[in-house]
């Protein structure tokens, strides 16, 4: 990390900012930074000035600002304000003097809750200068003027500028609000739960609640969601299954009354889901697609980008991007143009996606031949592309069957 992303993470700024580069860093594990040691700090005019010394307190800072960017990029502990708990085995081994390079490294040894231990050790040229053994407290304190009197939220709750809790509203531990997030009455947030910024939850919801899982054993997982979602009312978003695993809700999407998104699932950007969707575990949702009402969605299927599935579908198996499907159970019906035409696709990515649907489901051929023929075509667009791939990529469900012979086809649409 360099200077600029160094001061996005840590809220120092000149002169007590003593950190100048990162060069290593392995999450929870280790950091190391690079602090330069230069004549016209403003320190030095007061601090033996004869003989210019850096003080110790100043060392220790510096690796202390280390350790926070270490921490600090860890999204669970992202908006907290470590603060000194303690030091200890401090010892200081040998001056540091203007035209020094520090190396500045901090081992994480242990993380609790509100509490981070860092073994820090401070070189110059090599040669050991300062080291010690550091606590911090993660101090986190709620913005209250934002919650209503009623709602409960933990004490590790991160609140992000102008949040509004709403009335009975309930938030566990370890989740995060983005900035201008409202969480509208009556609505649980379940822990281990990151919302970005400028999302607005109606009524009712739950989020981050246990997988409807039996391999669920308790492990901590994460429901991540992102900016600018509009997740109306009863809502359910139920965390991964596996230790770290993560259901992910990614930015600008409509989600409708008493929609439901298991555990493990993947939805993209700019994805609408109407009405009473039931959306099984480990299903990936991609950009722009839209979800009919009273749609069932089986475990492990994927809904390629563009892709349309009509209400009251029980989808069992893969849409390829851009497809229309529906059915009892969902077939591929025809293109989804006029998703297309609003997505802005140009005329000749619109022509090349016709000429794989026409290859693919309305040749005659098996899906083996026909990716074999599509092989042999270039295509140009990178729409055109991801379809093929996305057509030759193994899948747990297989891809959805191709309409009957005498359903209307993308020409005729």
């Amino acid at each position: 990390m360099d200077i600029v992303e160094i001061k996005g993470i840590i809220p120092h700024r000149y002169p007590m900012l003593l950190v100048d580069r990162i060069i290593q860093h392995d999450p929870r594990v280790r950091i190391v930074g690079v602090k330069n040691v230069t004549a016209n700090e403003p320190f030095f005019s007061g601090h033996f000035e004869q003989d210019p010394i850096m003080p110790g307190t100043l060392i220790l800072e510096a690796l202390a600002q280390t350790g926070y960017v270490g921490l600090m990029s860890d999204s669970e502990f992202r908006g907290r304000l470590p603060l000194f708990a303690s030091m200890d085995k401090v010892k200081f081994r040998a001056p540091v003097r203007p035209g020094d390079q520090i190396r500045l490294e901090m081992d994480i040894l242990n993380i609790r809750d509100q509490f981070v231990k860092m073994s820090g050790n401070a070189f110059v040229d090599g040669r050991l200068v300062v080291e010690g053994t550091f606590v911090f407290n993660l101090s986190v304190v709620p913005s209250r003027p934002q919650i209503h009197s009623t709602a409960s939220v933990h004490s590790t709750v991160i609140l992000g500028k102008d949040v509004e809790i709403g009335p009975n509203v309930i938030i566990g531990e370890h989740v995060i609000v983005g900035d201008r997030t409202k969480i509208e009455a009556n609505v649980l947030v379940e822990k281990w739960t990151r919302i970005g910024a400028d999302n607005h939850i109606h009524f009712g919801c739950v989020l981050g609640s246990d997988p409807q899982d039996g391999k669920y054993k308790g492990e901590r997982s994460w429901v991540v969601i992102g900016d600018r979602n509009i997740i109306r009312e009863y809502v359910t978003i139920n965390r991964a299954t596996g230790k770290n695993e993560t259901t992910e809700i990614g930015s600008d999407n409509l989600i409708l009354t008493a929609s439901h998104i298991a555990h493990n699932c993947k939805v993209g950007n700019f994805v609408t889901i109407v009405n009473q969707v039931n959306i099984a575990g480990h299903c990936e949702i991609a950009d722009r697609a839209v979800i009919g009402g009273m749609t069932g969605i089986h475990q492990f299927t994927r809904i390629g980008t563009g892709a349309m599935v009509g209400a009251y579908t029980r989808l069992p198996q893969d849409v390829p991007p851009y497809m229309l499907c529906e059915g009892n159970p969902a077939i591929i019906r025809t293109l989804n143009l006029v998703g297309m035409r609003r997505g802005g696709l140009s005329r000749e990515t619109i022509t090349e996606v016709r000429n794989i649907h026409r290859i693919y489901y309305q040749s005659g051929r098996n899906a083996s031949q026909a990716l074999a023929e599509l092989e042999t075509i270039r295509f140009q667009s990178p729409e055109a592309t991801h379809l093929v791939d996305f057509l030759k990529t193994d899948s747990p469900r297989g891809i959805l069957k191709r309409a009957p012979d005498d359903a209307p086809s993308g020409d005729d649409a």
